[in-house]
């Protein structure tokens, strides 16, 4: 017998569990891992469906921002301001002039709904104003990375046309696919119907069938016939390819399909779709006829109402959440009753005195000014110096981005530094150059320059504000941290059109040279906080809004203004700007003053002196003013007292018929003498009047022995 080595078939002892060991423990690894990544799946797609469903039901509480019966009325809306007795009066009507003519659903044939249904929405009388067959083609559609998703229905694309959103993106067919089943709830099919057939867009600014019938055919809707009504309805899919004056030939496919489509769902007979098609064969279209483009002709509001067609529009459209475009036709359609804030009488003097600023020696400088209330009230506005021609024109007011100068130190780098205790009333501040400014061509330049080509080595804090001296500013600024300023005016003030690269602009934020840069408006609004305790209101140019039932819609009367400085900075502000007007000796400031009244403020001049601000306040409101030209250039020395003198023209006027007021002052604020030579104090609590009062707080105030508080660090400790 031979033997056999079974030590050849067999594995030694202990290898094969070994083996068996490895193998579970890898796919036991393996299943940890697939499990792992199993629940990431799951539980990512729970917070997805929770994210989705809390969206969704966000949506479904939010009002749909469409009513159907406001659109049918085509009602005019109203602008009401207050009387010289304070009582709202009607003041000026808005409606639409757009081409389009609503006719009621009884008066539509019935070949013109059959025909729009067939060809868009087959089984709109079906569903309850989605369609899933088609919605779910339309996902599909995205998720294959398709721009066009189709799917609409009937009311899905009323919606869109009402709301004019146009976005393409998963989240927007999220959104109209809730409202649609939204609307259907609040609207009957017919009601659905009568409106997207006048409201639709035909194409050549054709707002319905009714307007498209006269456009086309020069006759109404009731009188057209079925291949008529076809080639309307073919149209809405793309007026600009199915527009029958400039493609007839895509049009007469586009219809036939229409007709197609009709027959196929037994809208018409054989019969009528051979009589249609015949008819189709030799179609012509009217167009327009001079008599259609009548040209109406329509007022020139003022710079006001222009900003405040504006504001509402965009309120409206984020109220709603609809395009701008869309809020506006809610504007001049719906019925709307708006309570203007305007000045009626501020209004008419501010624009005048635009008109009629000295431009002797600087031909074609403007002038943009806002006046605002202490509670965020636009009271009057204007966005040039001359004759408004048109309306929504671009308005320097609003719409340029401008560089401050000077008028932004009271704002931003002195209120900061008082705020936090960095400095006080009479602070000795260094007017020296910063070593390290900027950098130029790689390498660090001292700076900034004064306007006086000098530098005074140590002031008092209310004087460097008087002489406007940079140095002192930018000295400040470095030692609070441009990023620190920049975060409290964007957070706390109001400043929109700041850059990143703001955060690190010493001399931007400290003496007006920004990256970015701020509107007139802007300005106006910030400088409120010296007036009213330190607070911002954002602005506004209308109390509130209703709707034609009379249901409130926006409202700015309560409006919850931010706390940007505590009441004792803004207060210790004001009088360091009331020292500025009243003992004004090296800037054009003395020109702003008001006789009879306690005015605060600051000039504010850019480079070249190619821009010249004032920005002040009285105890009823701020009025920020700005001059200079389109294309930048030197301004003469007298245009250069243009904004102040218009200040206090403006002013004056604004306040002869009003009652005498003081600013409030904190009861935390303690008054005291000062030295002229170091800033201490002597007759703290019962000081004399005079140049040398201080305004304090018991917690940051010098240490009334005689000497100052050096507040600064290291010169060479720079951002």
């Amino acid at each position: 017998m031979r033997e056999t080595d079974i030590s050849k078939f067999t594995a030694p002892i202990g290898e094969t569990d070994a083996s068996a060991g490895g193998a579970k423990r890898f796919f036991k690894a393996l299943g940890r891992v697939l499990f792992t990544i199993l629940m990431v799946f799951v539980v990512t797609g729970v917070i997805i469906g929770i994210s989705l469903s809390v969206y969704v039901i966000g949506i479904a509480a939010e009002d749909t921002g469409i009513n159907l019966k406001a659109k049918q009325l085509n009602q005019t809306s109203f602008i009401y301001v207050k009387n010289s007795k304070g009582n709202f009066k009607k003041y000026q009507s808005l409606y639409s002039t757009e081409n389009r003519v609503w006719v009621d659903f009884n008066k539509i044939p019935q070949y013109m709904k059959d025909a729009q249904i067939a060809i868009e929405d087959k089984r709109f009388l079906e569903h309850k104003g989605v369609d899933l067959n088609r919605t779910i083609g339309a996902v599909l559609n995205l998720s294959s990375g398709q721009s066009s998703y189709g799917g609409s229905t009937l009311t899905q694309q009323l919606i869109k046309n009402i709301s004019d959103d146009n976005e393409v993106s998963l989240t927007r067919k999220i959104r109209e696919i809730v409202k649609a089943l939204k609307l259907e709830t609040e609207y009957t099919k017919d009601e659905i119907l009568e409106a997207y057939l006048n409201v639709v867009n035909y194409g050549n600014n054709c707002q319905g069938v009714q307007s498209a019938a006269n456009l086309y055919f020069g006759k109404n809707i009731d009188k057209c016939s079925i291949a008529q009504c076809a080639a309307i309805a073919g149209i809405t899919q793309n007026p600009s390819r199915f527009n029958p004056l400039v493609h007839p030939q895509h049009n007469k496919e586009r219809r036939e399909l229409v007709l197609r489509e009709m027959v196929d769902q037994q809208k018409i007979t054989q019969d009528q779709y051979k009589e249609a098609l015949k008819e189709s064969e030799t179609m012509t279209f009217i167009g327009f006829k001079k008599s259609n483009r009548a040209n109406m002709s329509k007022k020139v509001q003022n710079w006001y109402l222009d900003e405040l067609q504006k504001d509402l529009q965009k309120d409206l459209a984020q109220y709603y959440n609809i395009s701008e475009k869309a809020a506006s036709e809610k504007i001049f359609s719906e019925g709307l009753k708006i309570y203007c804030a305007m000045d009626k009488k501020a209004q008419s003097y501010l624009e005048n005195a635009a008109l009629n600023i000295n431009t002797t020696y600087d031909k074609g400088m403007q002038c943009a000014a806002t006046m605002i209330d202490m509670n965020g009230a636009i009271i009057a506005t204007t966005g040039s110096s001359q004759e408004k021609t048109g309306n929504l024109l671009f308005d320097r007011a609003t719409d340029s981005v401008l560089q401050p100068g000077s008028s932004i130190k009271p704002v931003v780098v002195y209120p900061y530094a008082i705020e936090k205790k960095k400095l006080y009333y009479s602070s000795v501040v260094k007017d020296e150059a910063l070593p390290k400014y900027k950098v130029v061509n790689g390498q660090y330049v001292a700076g900034p320059n004064n306007w006086y080509h000098s530098y005074k080595g140590n002031m008092l804090l209310p004087d460097a504000i008087e002489w406007s001296a940079n140095a002192t500013a930018a000295q400040v600024m470095n030692m609070i941290a441009p990023e620190n300023a920049y975060n409290q005016v964007v957070t706390l003030q109001g400043f929109e059109h700041l850059k990143e690269a703001d955060k690190d602009n010493t001399g931007g934020l400290s003496i007006g040279g920004l990256t970015g840069g701020v509107t007139v408006r802007e300005m106006a609004a910030t400088f409120t906080y010296m007036g009213n305790g330190g607070k911002y209101f954002k602005p506004y140019t209308y109390y509130y809004v209703t709707d034609a039932d009379g249901n409130v819609i926006i409202d700015n009367r309560d409006a919850i203004p931010k706390e940007s400085y505590s009441p004792s900075t803004a207060y210790i502000m004001n009088r360091l700007l009331h020292y500025n007007i009243t003992y004004s000796a090296h800037t054009n400031a003395a020109y702003a003053r008001v006789d009879g009244w306690d005015i605060c403020g600051k000039t504010g001049t850019t480079d070249s002196d190619k821009d010249s601000w004032f920005c002040g306040i009285s105890p009823y409101c701020s009025l920020a003013i700005w001059t200079g030209f389109d294309n930048p250039r030197t301004i003469s020395i007298t245009g250069q007292r243009t904004a102040t003198t218009m200040f206090s023209d403006v002013m004056g006027y604004y306040l002869q018929d009003k009652k005498h007021k003081e600013y409030a002052m904190p009861k935390t604020i303690i008054e005291a003498n000062y030295s002229s030579g170091g800033g201490s104090l002597y007759n703290i609590g019962n000081p004399t009047e005079g140049r040398y009062v201080g305004y304090y707080t018991e917690d940051n105030m010098p240490d009334g022995s005689g000497g100052s508080v050096d507040y600064y660090g290291d010169d060479d400790d720079y951002n």
